[in-house]
């Protein structure tokens, strides 16, 4: 717990007003898709700039804790911040046409299109589309190298980051489930999209795709390794111990405590 609470909350809003006003560029974006329009009075869809602006932390942390060059972690900040700027634009893609992997294909395209009518280089995109299920490809490829590019560090940072960003919240705490399944956030949120039947196609459809693994298997397989990978490259730099499944709530740490320091 913070000292003063109500000064961490006024902290924590001014550390993320800075930070959205940083990705201006990319929240225009947002605006343009229809993330901000009002219904009954409320943004609809303003849950999804929140998530982006989570993941903009988080990435920043972890770009900065592995040393990535400046131009890298600016790059990665904007894209973080654009990973979902189509949401909605998808989802109505998705409504009409099914949760396929054809359909999100479609939706993707239609978002990188956007991005790039919008003016975002070629690195900013690129590592826009490194999240979700239809990334796990190249992501695996990334791994298979014996060592990383810092463009390849950048792709694996907003892959895991969001893998594991459930909403807004603060990462909880690694646990031990009664099946003895050691999970963190990257496990829960894998089981809730394992558990909505409305991706059963989509999570199917992944078996011809991995070798007999549904989607949601692959991606928490491959999820784990970027989380390993990631850790041990921190482990390796920085000198601090820590445990790879730990690494969520490490993160969120360094953030409470750029918050603290305003």
């Amino acid at each position: 717990m913070h000292e003063n609470p109500e000064q961490f909350i006024d902290r924590k809003r001014e550390y993320f007003i800075h930070l959205g006003l940083q990705m201006l560029e990319a929240f225009k974006l947002h605006k343009k898709a229809g993330l901000w329009e009002r219904k009954n009075g409320k943004r609809d869809w303003g849950n999804v700039s929140e998530h982006c602006l989570v993941e903009v932390a988080r990435v920043d942390v972890l770009a900065d804790k592995l040393n990535l060059p400046e131009d890298i972690r600016k790059d990665l900040k904007f894209a973080a911040s654009l990973h979902d700027f189509f949401k909605k634009g998808e989802k109505e893609i998705v409504t009409t046409e099914g949760l396929t992997w054809d359909s999100f294909e479609k939706a993707s395209q239609e978002s990188t299109r956007q991005m790039q009518e919008a003016g975002f280089n070629e690195r900013i995109v690129r590592l826009a589309n490194s999240i979700g299920h239809g990334s796990i490809i190249e992501t695996e490829k990334i791994l298979s190298n014996k060592s990383l590019s810092p463009e390849d560090i950048a792709y694996l940072i907003l892959h895991y980051v969001d893998d594991y960003t459930i909403g807004n919240d603060w990462a909880k705490p690694t646990e031990i489930l009664s099946d003895n399944r050691r999970v963190n956030d990257l496990d829960r949120r894998v089981d809730k999209n394992e558990a909505n039947q409305r991706y059963f196609q989509l999570n199917e459809e992944g078996k011809i795709r991995f070798q007999g693994e549904t989607t949601f298997e692959a991606q928490r397989r491959i999820g784990h390794l970027v989380e390993a990978r990631l850790a041990s490259i921190l482990v390796e730099q920085s000198g601090e111990i820590m445990d790879a499944r730990d690494l969520p709530q490490y993160v969120d740490q360094k953030i409470q405590d750029r918050i603290a320091e305003l």
